[in-house]
């Protein structure tokens, strides 16, 4: 999906400009999906969401020393530099997501129920605890995103 500085990056900017979005929040990615699990049940509203995110992001135009501020450094996993806009340069983690999400719905329907939707981090110094973590521990309201480790 990205590392964890370019998802950190993703959900920043969103978080940014979710009050310009149709409802004014997005709560289910800023919050749900950034932070915790999101349900099975929500799995439609999330989808609704990330093309509200999407729509929002096609709206900022990247220009020269846009990404200074989120100390990326010089590699880039999933996030095209080359692009004009901030949806066109996260097109790798939008595409993780929806790819998710398909799978998550698989389970439904493999399986009989849904699983909750989570994001992990796979690398970085901190990984190793979300991925052994409960999924009771990510709706703690202190739960500290992976990304932010």
């Amino acid at each position: 999906m990205g590392t964890p500085a370019e998802v950190a990056a993703f959900f920043a900017l969103i978080e940014r400009h979710k009050s310009e979005s149709i409802s004014g929040t997005l709560d289910l990615v800023t919050d749900r999906l950034y932070r915790r699990t999101v349900p099975g049940e929500q799995y439609d509203a999330l989808v609704d969401q990330l093309a509200e995110c999407w729509r929002l992001l096609q709206k900022i135009q990247i220009t020269k020393g846009f990404w200074d501020e989120f100390e990326l450094g010089d590699r880039t996993k999933a996030i095209d530099r080359s692009a004009k806009t901030a949806a066109d340069a996260f097109q790798k983690i939008f595409k993780s997501l929806y790819k998710a999400i398909d799978y998550a719905r698989a389970d439904k329907k493999n399986i009989g129920y849904f699983r909750p939707l989570r994001l992990m981090a796979w690398e970085g110094p901190k990984s190793h605890e979300h991925e052994f973590m409960p999924l009771e521990d990510f709706e703690k309201p202190d739960i500290r995103p992976i990304w932010l480790a």
